[in-house]
C-alpha cells in the first residue's frame, strides 16, 4: 500500500475537502433561487443506485488513471480542484435549489431514494452538478490514456454516463446543471493544460 500513498492522500484530500466545502456553503447560504428546467425529465427511481455509487466509482476510476499514467493522474487532480473552485464560487454567487418529488416508501428502492434525498435536504447548490462535473472530467482522462484497453474504457465511460443521467432521472438536478458542468469541465481542463507547471509546484504537497 505504501507505493500508492500519494494516490490515497491526494484523492482523499480532494474528495473530503469538496464535501466539507459543499456542506459549509449550505450552512451559510439561505437565499436560494428555485430553478426549473426547460425539459421535463421523468422520475426513474432505480437510477438512485448509480447516483449513490458516485464516490466509490470516482475513487476507483481515479486509481485506474493513476496506475496507467501518473502524469495524467496529477492533471486529473488539478482539474478536479479547479472545477470544484468554479462550482463552489457559483454556489455562493448564484445559489440555486430544485424541487424534488415526495417519495412514498413501498419498496427497497423507494427507501434508498428517500434516504438519498434526506441526506441532501433541501436540494441546493445544484448549478452545476458536482456529480456530473467529476464524471465528465474522469471521462476525458480515461479517453486520452492510450494504455487503457478499449474493453475497459467502454464500460467505465458507460457507467460514468449512467451516473450523469442518474442526476436527472432521480430529479436531483435539471438539464441546465449538467450543461454547466460540461462547460466548467472544458474550462478546467484548458486552465490545467495552460498552467500545469506552476500548479504542480504550488500543490506539490499532495504527492509527497
Amino acid at each position: 500500500m505504501k507505493k500508492y500513498k500519494d494516490f490515497f492522500k491526494s484523492i482523499t484530500i480532494v474528495l473530503i475537502t469538496q464535501a466539507i466545502i459543499y456542506f459549509l456553503i449550505k450552512l451559510i447560504i439561505s437565499n436560494y433561487i428555485t430553478i426549473n428546467s426547460v425539459l421535463t425529465i421523468p422520475l426513474i427511481k432505480w437510477f438512485v443506485y448509480f447516483y449513490d455509487s458516485w464516490y466509490p466509482f470516482i475513487f476507483f476510476t481515479s486509481f485506474i488513471i493513476y496506475k496507467h499514467n501518473k502524469e495524467n493522474y496529477y492533471k486529473l487532480i488539478f482539474t478536479l480542484i479547479i472545477a470544484s473552485l468554479l462550482a463552489h464560487i457559483t454556489f455562493i454567487v448564484f445559489p440555486t435549489m430544485v424541487e424534488r418529488p415526495d417519495i412514498n416508501i413501498s419498496s427497497f428502492t423507494d427507501l434508498i431514494l428517500y434516504i438519498t434525498y434526506k441526506s441532501d435536504t433541501p436540494a441546493v447548490n445544484c448549478l452545476p452538478s458536482v456529480h456530473c462535473l467529476y464524471c465528465f472530467i474522469i471521462i476525458f482522462y480515461i479517453l486520452i490514456i492510450k494504455s487503457i484497453n478499449l474493453k475497459y474504457k467502454v464500460p467505465i465511460i458507460l457507467y460514468l454516463i449512467l451516473i450523469i443521467l442518474s442526476t436527472l432521472f432521480i430529479q436531483q438536478h435539471i438539464v441546465e446543471d449538467v450543461i454547466l458542468s460540461f462547460i466548467y469541465t472544458i474550462i478546467s481542463i484548458i486552465l490545467v493544460y495552460i498552467f500545469y507547471g506552476s500548479i504542480r509546484k504550488t500543490l506539490n504537497f499532495l504527492f509527497n
